[in-house]
């Protein structure tokens, strides 16, 4: 079972998903206002990212954030699934990304 868990060092959250106690992925995004920005995403499952993108989005919008935002070079497959889009900067409504179907095939 993987298991997501945030954490919090100066205003920046992080995601970290947990499979059988071996970190398999990562994601750092901050929370300004009624926007969360992603900083980064280190996964190489792809499945797992979106995890994570679901996870953080949960967690921005527990904290009244609407809409989530990364930029271009670091979306993956798993963003664009959940529904970004934009030119440089993607974007989603989170509840429209969190309402999406999950993707993964299971």
């Amino acid at each position: 079972m993987i298991r997501f868990i945030p954490h919090e060092i100066n205003n920046v959250i992080g995601i970290k998903a947990v499979e059988n106690d071996a970190e398999s992925g990562f994601c750092a995004f901050e929370i300004n206002g009624f926007e969360m920005v992603f900083l980064t995403v280190d996964c190489n499952d792809d499945v797992i990212t979106e995890g994570l993108a679901r996870a953080a989005m949960n967690y921005a919008a527990n904290r009244y954030a609407y809409i989530a935002k990364i930029e271009k070079n670091i979306a993956s497959p798993a963003f664009l699934r959940l529904g970004f889009s934009g030119e440089d900067i993607l974007s989603v409504e989170i509840p429209v990304a969190l309402t999406s179907g999950c993707t993964c095939g299971h």
